[in-house]
C-alpha cells in the first residue's frame, strides 16, 4: 500500500490515509484534551478548550510535522480563533491545552474547570 507523507498518527509516524480516516472517526483517539470553563456567578459565561489529533501534516513549509491543535470555542460553538494554536508532538499539544486552559481561566471571575471525556451533544 502506497503511503502519502501528509498522515500521520498521534506519535508521528507516517501512515496511509485509510488508516488516518478510520483513526480520526475515532474520538478518543483523536481527542487529547477537552476542558469546559465556565463562571459560578455568570451562567452565560462558558468556554470549551479543544485539543484534537489532526491527522494531516498542517506544516505546509520545511520542519516537523504539525499535527494538533487547540482552539477555544464559545458558548461550544463559535471558535475564538485568536484562540488558537498548533502543536507539533502529543506532549506538546497536551502541555499547550494546559497552558491555555490556565490563561483562559484567568479571564474569567470565578472560574470552575471541569474536563470532559467527550464533547456536550455528541462527538466533534
Amino acid at each position: 500500500m502506497a503511503f502519502d507523507s501528509n498522515w500521520y498518527n498521534r506519535d508521528g509516524e507516517v501512515i496511509d490515509v485509510l488508516t488516518a480516516n478510520r483513526l480520526l472517526g475515532d474520538p478518543d483517539y483523536k481527542r487529547v484534551a477537552l476542558t469546559e470553563i465556565t463562571s459560578t456567578t455568570d451562567s452565560s459565561t462558558r468556554l470549551l478548550v479543544s485539543t484534537v489529533w489532526l491527522g494531516m501534516n498542517h506544516n505546509y513549509g520545511d520542519g516537523e510535522p504539525i499535527l494538533f491543535e487547540t482552539m477555544v470555542f464559545e458558548h461550544g460553538d463559535t471558535s475564538r480563533e485568536e484562540w488558537a494554536r498548533r502543536h507539533h508532538t502529543d506532549a506538546e499539544a497536551l502541555a499547550g491545552h494546559n497552558e491555555i486552559v490556565t490563561v483562559t481561566a484567568a479571564t474569567i471571575p470565578n472560574e470552575r474547570i471541569t474536563h470532559l471525556k467527550s464533547w456536550p451533544g455528541g462527538p466533534r
